[in-house]
């Protein structure tokens, strides 16, 4: 797995769903690691659109932060999204830890 892949998205989904049931919750604890997460949401009669962005911080001297945002895109005349993106951007710390934090969660999930 590597930070921004397929499989580490999907495995972000699982563990945001896991630890924050039904996504009622905009900031939650999982450990050390505070989730914070916000959207913004436009709607218009040509366009709409929605950007999520997550933000993961684990304080320490081994720790990072992490950006991660999703953006889903809609035209005035359907409800299926034309367009949707996923990035990640890591602004403190190391992709080993950050990959490793993710790996734990991912044991905890599949025990």
């Amino acid at each position: 797995m590597r930070l921004g892949d397929s499989k580490f998205f999907n495995l972000f989904a699982l563990v945001a769903a896991h630890t924050n049931p039904g996504g009622k919750r905009d900031a939650w604890q999982i450990g050390p690691v505070t989730w914070t997460k916000e959207h913004t949401d436009h709607k218009g009669a040509r366009y709409s659109f929605r950007i999520e962005t997550n933000i993961l911080q684990r304080p320490g001297v081994r720790g990072w932060t992490l950006l991660a945002c999703r953006e889903f895109w809609w035209d005035g005349e359907h409800s299926d999204a034309f367009r949707s993106g996923f990035w990640v951007h890591l602004s403190r710390g190391s992709r080993i830890d950050v990959l490793r934090w993710f790996g734990e969660q991912e044991q905890t999930l599949h025990p």
